[in-house]
């Protein structure tokens, strides 16, 4: 048996034609450039109310976790979504820098003994979630690395992930021009940090695009969005991006999330 059915499913050929410059799928954003290490993962864990929640991490610690880095695998984020919908549920993120890698990471994996006893011993008794979800991404030339936190280093009190979606292909390569053309370094100013920025390629609600903000406490974040909303520069220049492609957020969606005490990004 094909373990993979639980944690990722086969990648459609779409995909990679995709990778590979077809306009198959979504179209690249105006002025947006492939980057070296440009593709996510976001596998979503739907659980049950009980035990499952801590069966479940039990199992992503000491058997996925380990296995995974053995494999290659990494960095990897862990994390428990405290704000959202469908709770509860884990999220698991994943970072490669192509989808060839993707495929060889995923072929090692189904080859390892140990993964196949260890999805074997959480599927033997009661069922360890109710239903899973994949969202592959693709990063945006701005998206900086995504590196593991340092060993020692205090964790972030939580994650804040935001998915913007945009009417029209072109006017998501407009919200690109402006996060790219100012908009991010207020963030910087303001004390807004993202770690990550990327487009749905597969998934709900397209054309979107994410991106994931740490943050120390909820005062912290309080204060930065207070900052950032205030500043002028951030006014002219959403004024301007509204001149030029309109209304090119339709809807946001905000979600919280707690790192594990695992997570490779806490």
């Amino acid at each position: 048996m094909n373990r993979r059915t639980f944690m990722v499913r086969d990648l459609p050929a779409a995909t990679m034609g995709y990778a590979a410059g077809s306009r198959f799928s979504v179209a690249a954003p105006i002025g947006d450039k492939p980057t070296a290490s440009s593709y996510f993962e976001f596998f979503w864990i739907h659980m049950q109310n009980g035990d499952q929640t801590s069966r479940m991490a039990k199992w992503l610690e000491n058997s996925l976790l380990p296995i995974c880095r053995k494999n290659g695998f990494g960095p990897i984020g862990f994390f428990t979504v405290t704000v959202g919908s469908n709770l509860p549920t884990t999220l698991i993120i994943f970072a490669y820098p192509s989808l060839a890698e993707m495929e060889s990471l995923w072929g090692k994996l189904n080859s390892d003994a140990d993964y196949s006893a260890a999805v074997g011993e959480i599927e033997k008794d009661e069922p360890a979630f109710h239903r899973t979800e994949a969202m592959l991404l693709r990063a945006t030339s701005f998206c900086p690395p995504l590196a593991a936190t340092p060993a020692g280093e205090p964790p972030h009190k939580f994650y804040e992930m935001r998915i913007y979606e945009s009417p029209t292909n072109r006017q998501l390569g407009y919200l690109h021009d402006r996060f790219a053309g100012g908009e991010i370094d207020i963030f910087h100013k303001s004390g807004i940090h993202p770690v990550l920025y990327a487009d749905s390629v597969f998934g709900p609600n397209q054309p979107n695009m994410t991106y994931l903000i740490p943050f120390e406490s909820e005062s912290h974040r309080e204060k930065a969005w207070a900052t950032f909303n205030a500043d002028p520069d951030w006014v002219r220049i959403r004024a301007e991006s509204i001149r030029r492609g309109g209304e090119i957020v339709r809807n946001i969606t905000n979600m919280f999330l707690t790192p594990t005490s695992f997570s490779m990004l806490k």
